[in-house]
């Protein structure tokens, strides 16, 4: 019992070993209004492990480039870039800075 007690706990830290905090930049368009960048911040943010590091908004352009940083064992780019969708403002990933 003693062992599989041991071999669970190694499982454990090894899994939360291979976790880490990456960035990543994320474009969203299609911002027609002055809080478009604010609702689309939001939608980023409610994203868990995800924190916004920079915004560079272009209101000619009607876009914004986030600077993000998120838990790889929780999110990936991908989940982040669509999360801005749920209010109409689609998003794609630019590039992932960390590499991942």
């Amino acid at each position: 019992m003693r062992l599989l007690r041991l071999s669970l706990l190694a499982l454990f830290a090894a899994t939360g070993a291979q976790a880490a905090e990456r960035q990543a930049r994320i474009e969203v368009s299609e911002l027609f209004c002055p809080s478009c960048p604010y609702i689309a911040a939001n939608a980023v943010k409610s994203i868990d492990s995800v924190e916004i590091i920079q915004g560079d908004y272009d209101e000619d352009a009607e876009t914004i480039v986030f600077l993000v940083s998120y838990d790889d064992a929780i999110t990936t780019p991908e989940a982040i870039a669509e999360a801005p969708m749920q209010y109409g403002y689609p998003g794609r990933v630019l590039d992932d800075v960390s590499g991942s």
